[in-house]
């Protein structure tokens, strides 16, 4: 019901907003709105058309959340404040964590999820449920936190307060267990101080070099506290050891993996064009073992299975083979035609930008803002989308609303930096005239 209820608000607000729309659709808006139409025929395609409907309200109201926060067209003030917003819930989330994990759960009437006492990891999972759910969305936001770490014209008690926060959602990642989340951040965070670096003063470019060794010794110090038995690891945590499981064909981290990526690609050969329906991956899991196990008993099918323990893999712990399963060839294009064009459109950004912003020429303007504003969402979604190769992301109602509002902001901030560098352009070509 709530997630019927978000999409339904996301539905008027768009309606509203296409209403009283001035300028047409870039294809970014228009992949939004064909994965849309694409959710929503591979609904109707489906034999559980009414199940189908009812699991992916969050996927297709998001998505329309996203192309109306991009025709409101919302400011650099209004952007910033929903950087902070966003941040401030995961404080809390991370905050929850934290107390979980040193066995004072007060929330536990109300969150009772179930976690096995052996698996040290599994006491990080705040209000997702999951410490896989926990780590990634701690990422995504870590790099909103990262990102103003290095925010020009930024002063220096900020860059710390920025740079605290940054570490306290790196602490919950860590103590989550979460792999894919270290890449995510990695990777986020790798886009950034790459694009940041080149605006910033040789001494602030100096500092940022040694605040980084800085952070990579802490990080490495943290990280082998909590691999080893020692009184600060009161969980009796193996970091290291799990990093190394990624290599192991026989953890049953792994093994989950292939079993699932295998149903998947099954899926996608028995319904090629528009999948068996969006959230009906759950439904087709069993089924598919068994048809495996019959066609090859020797693949070892069975084995995979047994180490699910009876429990239901609602996921394919992929997006990108998840929206390919379920909503086809149709789904799966029209995704990656919106990820090819969300590449464009940062790669073909205002030109000279960073020349407008080293030689003060934008003057008293908010034109560097404006432009970290858009590296800083753009990256936030690198990460989610190298967090989807995986997790789900994008099919969990937290996550998923985080990408799409990211979406919807880096929009708006892109054509408020296209607005303001041809604005300065022009100032520069009157002056010139008038001389």
């Amino acid at each position: 019901m709530s997630r019927f209820l978000v999409a339904w608000m996301a539905g008027v607000f768009f309606l509203g907003c296409w209403r009283t729309r001035k300028r047409d659709l870039h294809f970014v808006e228009l992949g939004i709105l064909g994965l849309v139409v694409a959710n929503l025929l591979s609904c109707l395609s489906s034999s559980h058309a009414v199940f189908c409907f009812g699991e992916s309200w969050h996927l297709w109201g998001f998505a329309l959340l996203a192309v109306a926060v991009a025709l409101v067209n919302i400011n650099l003030k209004e952007r910033q404040q929903i950087i902070l917003v966003a941040v401030g819930a995961a404080v809390i989330a991370a905050a929850y964590g934290f107390c979980v994990y040193w066995g004072f759960d007060f929330l536990r009437t109300y969150y009772p999820f179930a976690y096995a006492k052996g698996d040290a990891r599994n006491y990080v999972h705040s209000f997702l449920g999951n410490p896989e759910y926990f780590g990634s969305y701690m990422a995504a936001v870590g790099i909103l936190a990262f990102g103003h770490i290095l925010r020009p014209n930024s002063r220096w008690p900020v860059r710390a307060a920025w740079a605290i926060l940054c570490m306290f959602f790196l602490l919950a990642i860590v103590l989550s267990g979460t792999r894919s989340a270290f890449l995510a951040f990695a990777v986020g965070a790798g886009f950034l101080l790459k694009r940041t670096i080149a605006i910033l003063s040789p001494s602030h470019r100096r500092y940022a070099l040694l605040g980084l060794v800085g952070f990579l010794a802490l990080a490495t110090t943290v990280v082998a506290v909590l691999s080893f038995p020692n009184p600060l690891n009161v969980r009796r945590m193996r970091l290291a050891q799990r990093f190394v499981q990624v290599f192991d064909l026989t953890s049953p981290s792994v093994r989950e993996r292939i079993l699932f990526y295998t149903i998947s690609g099954r899926l996608i050969r028995e319904y090629p064009v528009l999948g068996v329906g969006p959230g009906a991956f759950k439904l087709y899991f069993y089924p598919t073992v068994e048809k495996l196990v019959e066609e090859d008993p020797r693949a070892g099918f069975r084995r995979f299975a047994e180490t699910l323990q009876g429990r239901i893999a609602e996921h394919a712990h992929n997006d990108y083979l998840e929206i390919w399963s379920e909503t086809g060839s149709v789904g799966i294009g029209v995704f990656l035609f919106l990820i090819a064009s969300l590449f464009v459109r940062y790669i073909k950004g205002p030109k000279n930008v960073t020349i407008l912003i080293k030689g003060d020429i934008a003057g008293p303007s908010d034109l560097a803002w404006v432009r970290f504003q858009r590296d800083l969402f753009f990256a936030t979604l690198l990460a989610i989308l190298v967090n989807g190769f995986f997790s789900f992301p994008l099919h969990l109602p937290v996550r998923a609303f985080l990408f799409w509002v990211c979406v919807g902001c880096f929009l708006a901030a892109d054509r408020e930096l296209r607005e303001r560098t041809l604005s300065v352009y022009q100032r520069s070509a009157s002056s010139l005239a008038s001389d």
